[in-house]
């Protein structure tokens, strides 16, 4: 009788195919190697109908055993949809059901005909664009290459925010995609505005009750899923903040700039927070008293009225402080406004969209309220306002340098209308309401889908515009602070050299200790012929394919809708000419390095 190698099964190779194996890849660049990982992964798929026999002869010895696995995907871009999505996961766990949270950024979506319940909760960024963590996940299910879903039951809870045109069209996407391929709604998609809890209950209660009438019979699952977690547990959250105090105010940006940025250090001594560069700080902000004023004075609104938000009466002075948004004007409260005080310009404006979208960009709410001025009660006009939300400052330190603080860099959203000056509510509140030692409330927004690699060896090239040097600020301080040997490559770009350089002496001092290995810079306004981040990326696009091919991550931190789409054009090109491939092997080439976190983006 024959004696079998017990390792044959295990190891499905010949020793001849392995001495050719090791004689082929001496001769084999990284690129090769990606490129021949791809072709035998298309060769194994063609021949799948032959792994299922296999895996159904495998199954057929077993008993079914009933999972009633139910997968929750969550897509966040602000921490919304993945706080929901953790609530419903505990909420159907209490409930006697089995579930699979995980974040979109590490679903294998390649396993979605797999799936038998479904529930998406995605949020809408941009210009109705999915959150970055879903964009491998939506590039997929939108492409040709997606299954069939037939087995498939799924809900989708959609966050978004009814001032934008693009009203939760991430969301909307997924469901019709979902419906195109076979799949069946278990409960019709919800679209909820920035106030969600109430839509929230709904949802999940009327969701229970039909996945309670669900019984699905599936064999174990083997794919490898990973739930969602976080490298550091903090007490505080969106919802029970931390109180720091402001330690520096300092304006970076020089007396004729255009713009105006402050550095902004906070002292979060003894609480023990913990943060990763590439995190987020959430900020509470307070309106201002003087506004305030000038709106209650506009309105005939008295000033010790009494108001009811959620059940609760509060003083409508401190409802306007602490609880709505007062600097944002939107098409919503435009209209509502109209029918309430009846004013004919503003009855005639609502009528047509484009007017009424180029108007609310240009008129703040107290300027509309100034123009057009009429008593009505406190509990009329609270009800047309916004819910005040946190703001989100990517952090610009790391706490391996700065211990007990956070630093953040902050852009002064300035507007002069009519001869007045108007400033964004929470980047007012920090660089002219807030003085040093002064409270604050914040949190920390974890933002796994913005990480260093975990080898210190990895070189990186970061971009970044205006306030989006910002995170790289901390990158930078991490690398130094744990003695990283990958080579670090920084493309920043503003209007002016002498005005716009953040953070340029400590970035000097980075380059001569050779932390820093090269910055590139792009100043659109210092010469006649403006000059863009993207330019600079083109002009260097055979260095950046050496380090692509020498495994480097991509960053991108910045503008959303120009930005970042611009020099993604230009990375896509970088990669067909270099590469020597189409631009949609290139789109695929790219998308492969964001599934291997080696392309991440931060952007807004």
């Amino acid at each position: 009788m024959k004696n079998e190698n017990p390792f044959d099964s295990m190891f499905p190779l010949r020793l001849e195919q392995i001495e050719f194996l090791k004689n082929f890849e001496k001769n084999c660049s990284n690129l090769q190697f990606a490129w021949l990982s791809g072709y035998f992964w298309h060769l194994a798929n063609q021949n799948s109908s032959n792994d299922n026999i296999e895996k159904n002869i495998l199954f057929s010895k077993k008993k079914k055993i009933v999972n009633n696995i139910i997968t929750i995907i969550s897509a966040s871009q602000t921490g919304n949809a993945r706080l929901l999505s953790e609530r419903l996961n505990k909420y159907l766990n209490d409930h006697n059901k089995k579930t699979c949270l995980i974040n979109a950024a590490d679903y294998n979506f390649k396993k979605i005909q797999n799936e038998k319940i479904l529930i998406l909760i995605i949020s809408t960024q941009g210009e109705g664009e999915p959150p970055e963590e879903a964009l491998s996940l939506y590039k997929f299910i939108m492409s040709k290459r997606a299954p069939k879903l037939s087995n498939l039951q799924y809900s989708i809870f959609s966050l978004g925010d009814s001032s934008y045109n693009l009203f939760c069209k991430a969301g909307k996407d997924f469901d019709k995609r979902f419906n195109e391929l076979g799949g069946k709604k278990l409960l019709d998609r919800f679209d909820s505005d920035i106030e969600y809890e109430d839509d929230y209950i709904k949802w999940s209660k009327e969701l229970l009750v039909l996945i309670d009438k669900i019984d699905i019979s599936v064999f174990p699952d083997i794919s490898s899923k990973k739930k969602i977690f976080c490298n550091e547990i903090n007490t505080y959250t969106k919802y029970n903040p931390a109180i720091a105090t402001i330690l520096t105010n300092q304006k970076i940006t020089g007396r004729n700039s255009t713009k105006d940025i402050r550095h902004i250090e906070l002292n979060i001594n003894n609480l023990n927070l913990k943060y990763t560069p590439g995190d987020a700080l959430g900020v509470w902000y307070q309106n201002n008293d003087n506004l305030i004023k000038q709106i209650i004075t506009l309105l005939s609104i008295d000033i010790s009225d009494v108001i009811n938000i959620k059940n609760k009466n509060i003083n409508i002075f401190d409802a306007l402080k602490n609880h709505f948004e007062l600097t944002n004007n939107t098409k919503k409260i435009v209209k509502q406004y109209a029918q309430i005080t009846q004013n004919k310009f503003l009855k005639e404006i609502i009528l047509y969209d484009k007017e009424l979208e180029n108007y609310v960009k240009k008129t703040p709410l107290i300027h509309m309220i100034n123009e057009y001025p009429q008593k009505i009660s406190s509990q009329q006009f609270v009800n047309i306002l916004r819910p005040l939300n946190p703001r989100l400052y990517s952090i610009s330190s790391s706490q391996a340098e700065t211990n007990d603080e956070i630093h953040i860099t902050v852009s002064v959203v300035q507007k002069i209308i009519s001869g007045c000056l108007h400033l964004g509510g929470a980047s007012g509140y920090l660089s002219e309401l807030l003085k040093i030692d002064d409270p604050v409330k914040i949190f920390i927004e974890k933002n796994n889908n913005f990480r260093l690699p975990q080898n210190t060896k990895t070189p990186i090239i970061m971009i970044g515009s205006g306030t989006g040097i910002a995170p790289y600020r901390a990158f930078i301080q991490q690398r130094d602070n744990d003695s990283s040997t990958g080579k670090n490559w920084i493309f920043f770009g503003n209007p002016n050299f002498t005005e716009d350089f953040l953070y340029q002496i400590e970035w000097q001092k980075y380059l001569k200790r050779g932390i820093l290995n090269k910055m590139t810079l792009a100043w659109s306004r210092d010469q006649k012929e403006k000059i863009y981040i993207q330019n600079r990326i083109k002009e260097h696009g055979e260095e950046i394919w050496d380090w692509i091919e020498n495994n480097a991550y991509i960053y991108i931190c910045g503008n959303a809708s120009k930005m970042a789409k611009d020099v993604e054009k230009e990375l896509l090109y970088i990669i067909s000419q270099n590469g020597k491939m189409s631009i949609e092997n290139a789109n695929e080439f790219l998308n492969n390095l964001r599934l291997n976190k080696r392309y991440q983006r931060d952007v807004y």
